[in-house]
């Protein structure tokens, strides 16, 4: 009886195919800024006290943070208030964006692929 066995070869590690772990890729200290709180009665937006509030809020709790800004109310928020969160808040966080936290998930790991 002859032996005409072949020898198992794995071809595909030999193929020179990359595999990618893509849970190495999923974002990580994401933190949500609600604006809603800084509205007044939770609804409206006074310019004055807005701007106030975000001069005086503590912005370095963010240090090397990815922030999501968003507002869960139903209230009309000019796009220059999240500016001007960006614009206090940017010297601390690492990202920015302007949506909840599942949006800012779904951002940074396009972004990191």
């Amino acid at each position: 009886m002859s032996d005409t066995t072949t020898p198992i070869v794995n071809r595909v590690a030999q193929s020179g195919l990359i595999t990618l772990d893509l849970a190495s890729y999923l974002p990580t200290n994401i933190v949500e800024f609600d604006i809603k709180p800084f509205l007044f009665k939770e609804l409206l937006l006074k310019e004055k006290d807005f701007r106030t509030a975000m001069k005086e809020h503590d912005w370095a709790q963010f240090e090397g943070k990815n922030l999501a800004v968003y507002c869960s109310s139903d209230a009309i928020v000019p796009h220059w208030a999240y500016m001007l969160i960006t614009t206090y808040a940017r010297p601390y966080v690492d990202y920015i964006a302007f949506g909840n936290e599942a949006v800012l998930r779904e951002v940074l790991f396009r972004k990191n692929l």
